[in-house]
């Protein structure tokens, strides 16, 4: 027997059905389409985010140093404010010693100490002093019991304290206003680094609703923080 005759043909392998092929091309396929439009998604909010987290931390760190500033700025107008009150006690010693030599000298009725004591009394004593000895005090129970009692006695230092506290309250609520916008910029930071979170995490999941839900709830934190975002200030400072 010849050895063309001893092999036998190899029997061809069943054909692979048709429908099964197609169902698994597009099986490979179908979940590629919308996980591409997914990542995309995904990227464009965590750009977003990523910006906005960043502009965050930059307005959080210049409310912070307009804070500092605005309470050194308090700090000062309450040392100042300190000072002056301290001049208008000494300036009110100093004419409360003068109003008390002129007094004597008045009763002693020796008109030339008098005379020399009431042109040397300070530009605040002057007009109170004449204002008071005309309603005659020594006759005249209703009259003031010193100048110092008196409206046209206005202490200048006086005058300025008042301003500087007024600078100084003003300075610690700018101040404390500056830490609060500073305090909510950084939680705004914060929220925006859970979208950051949960987006990006959304892509790690190959199961649809889940990857659907965390996708949806790192938008809905970007949208509402954002939407708080364009009503906070900007600082300038």
């Amino acid at each position: 027997m010849s050895a063309s005759q001893n092999l036998s043909p190899i029997p061809p392998s069943p054909p692979q059905p048709t429908n099964e092929l197609l169902q698994r091309i597009l099986n490979a396929v179908e979940p590629a389409k919308p996980k591409r439009g997914f990542e995309i998604a995904c990227a464009i909010i965590l750009s977003l985010a990523t910006v906005g987290s960043a502009w965050c931390a930059y307005q959080s760190k210049l409310w912070g140093g307009a804070q500092a500033a605005r309470s050194n700025a308090a700090i000062r107008a309450g040392r100042e404010g300190a000072v002056s009150s301290l001049a208008a006690v000494q300036a009110r010693a100093f004419d409360a010693s003068m109003f008390i030599s002129y007094m004597q000298a008045r009763f002693e009725s020796n008109k030339a100490l008098e005379e020399f004591l009431f042109q040397r009394f300070r530009p605040e004593m002057k007009p109170a002093v004449e204002a008071w000895l005309k309603l005659d005090p020594l006759n005249n129970p209703a009259a003031p019991p010193s100048p110092f009692r008196m409206a046209e006695y206005a202490q200048k230092e006086t005058a300025e304290v008042a301003r500087q506290e007024d600078l100084a309250a003003n300075a610690l609520k700018a101040s404390r206003e500056a830490r609060g916008f500073s305090d909510d910029y950084v939680l705004l930071t914060v929220v925006f680094a859970s979208v950051l979170f949960f987006g990006g995490i959304a892509r790690a999941f190959d199961s649809r609703p889940l990857r659907n839900t965390l996708a949806i709830l790192a938008i809905l934190l970007f949208l509402g923080t954002l939407t708080v975002l364009t009503t906070m200030p900007i600082c300038r400072e």
